[in-house]
């Protein structure tokens, strides 16, 4: 969440932590997960959350991408049983750091969005990230909502009671 911040990603950083305490707190989160891979291949697995906050079985899953890589060229992971991960960016710049194209994407389970040109909320934020090593230069990182913008800067907006720029949100009949 403190890297999030830094990185200038404050909708995803320390502002949600009432949010995950709550959380914890109503056993919506499990605080002593059992984070573990339960299908194995050489390039390939699946990592179980055990309903653990996101980041943990983020980087979990990042980290067996990077070993998986490193041993066959491709590591690809996928999760499940998890919570919010905070910015997806972080994840994807992990293999970048070891000169590995990092991707990210995830399928979101709270469904806010209406389909385009519709009211009725059907789909989720679903956010990717791709992180490409760039030499002795930066990495050049995307970190996008597949939404006109993340549901946590919408969030982030109420919250300081500041104004939404038109187009971020509609009410149930399509309207500003």
């Amino acid at each position: 969440m403190a890297e999030s911040d830094a990185r200038g990603g404050d909708a995803h950083g320390v502002f949600r932590l009432p949010q995950y305490v709550t959380q914890i707190q109503s056993g919506g989160v499990n605080a002593r997960p059992n984070v573990r891979i339960v299908n194995d291949r050489p390039g390939a697995a699946l990592v179980d959350g055990d309903n653990a906050l996101g980041h943990l079985v983020m980087k979990r899953a990042a980290e067996l991408a990077i070993e998986k890589a490193r041993q066959c060229g491709i590591g690809w992971v996928g999760t499940r049983h998890s919570n919010h991960a905070g910015p997806a960016q972080l994840y994807a710049r992990m293999p970048a750091a070891h000169d590995m194209i990092g991707l990210y994407f995830c399928v979101g389970n709270t469904n806010l969005v209406p389909p385009w040109g519709g009211t009725e909320v059907l789909l989720s934020t679903n956010p990717i990230a791709i992180a490409v090593p760039a030499l002795q230069h930066p990495s050049i990182v995307l970190d996008m909502a597949t939404t006109n913008t993340a549901f946590g800067k919408i969030r982030l907006k109420a919250q300081r009671n500041e104004p939404m720029p038109e187009g971020w949100m509609i009410d149930r009949k399509g309207q500003p």
